[in-house]
């Protein structure tokens, strides 16, 4: 499990105050570049540069209100599911006892030199089963 933290932002809010639907989608991708920056060697660049991982589905299951300057904590947990990469995440502040979203994205390998779909990455799976 990994965790990424940052603030609500005012722009990020609408006229209720509450953060609007859409950027809890952007918090889930910023969370999901934090848990990849773990593949932080030279040799780990070059391989997730060949290698992208496109969004073939997305859904966000919303509790409670995000509301500006609460700080979020999001959770990530990433699995294989076949030749899928599957990241669940929970979204949480200090200001509920219980999480205030649940997300899931599942992304597909894709060679970028090919333009094709491709086997998820060796260093990806080991350090997907603990390995890496």
């Amino acid at each position: 499990m990994f965790t990424y933290k940052r603030r609500i932002h005012f722009y990020e809010t609408d006229a209720m105050g509450i953060v609007h639907h859409s950027h809890y989608i952007k918090i889930l991708e910023e969370a999901r570049v934090a848990w990849l920056r773990q593949f932080s060697s030279e040799e780990d660049k070059k391989l997730l540069g060949e290698t992208n991982y496109p969004v073939l589905h997305c859904e966000v299951t919303y509790k409670n209100p995000l509301e500006f300057d609460q700080e979020v904590s999001v959770t990530v947990d990433a699995h294989q599911k076949g030749a899928r990469l599957v990241f669940d995440y929970i979204m949480s502040t200090k200001s509920f006892d219980k999480p205030v979203a649940f997300g899931k994205t599942i992304h597909v390998a894709f060679d970028m030199k090919s333009r094709r779909p491709t086997k998820l990455p060796q260093k990806v799976l080991d350090f997907l089963a603990g390995r890496g």
